[in-house]
């Protein structure tokens, strides 16, 4: 199979790319810290390297820092807030894809 082909048709040799929108609510982070927050994804698995990104601005001293699978059918977003206190992030869409 061709780069070309496998880059059109979202497959790399390993499988199909998967791709797709999840709703997160981050708790409330404390001031200088990290929290994991998990969403559940059909067909990720731990093999895949994922790619998130939420589809509108997190609120001031919040980053994604990390996207990862630590479990089949989990996907995991560690958010970072790097405020001088406490964020309770509103609810938003984060796209994804997962290449296997």
């Amino acid at each position: 199979m061709s780069w070309k082909k496998m880059l059109l048709d979202g497959d790399s040799g390993g499988g199909a790319v998967l791709q797709g929108t999840v709703a997160v609510d981050p708790p409330s982070i404390a001031k200088a810290s990290t929290t994991n927050i998990d969403v559940g994804v059909a067909g990720i698995t731990t093999g895949h390297k994922i790619f998130a990104q939420c589809q509108s601005d997190l609120e001031t001293g919040l980053a994604c820092v990390a996207t990862y699978c630590p479990a089949n059918g989990t996907l995991r977003l560690r958010i970072s807030n790097w405020s001088s206190s406490a964020i309770d992030g509103a609810q938003r869409a984060w796209a994804y894809q997962a290449y296997p």
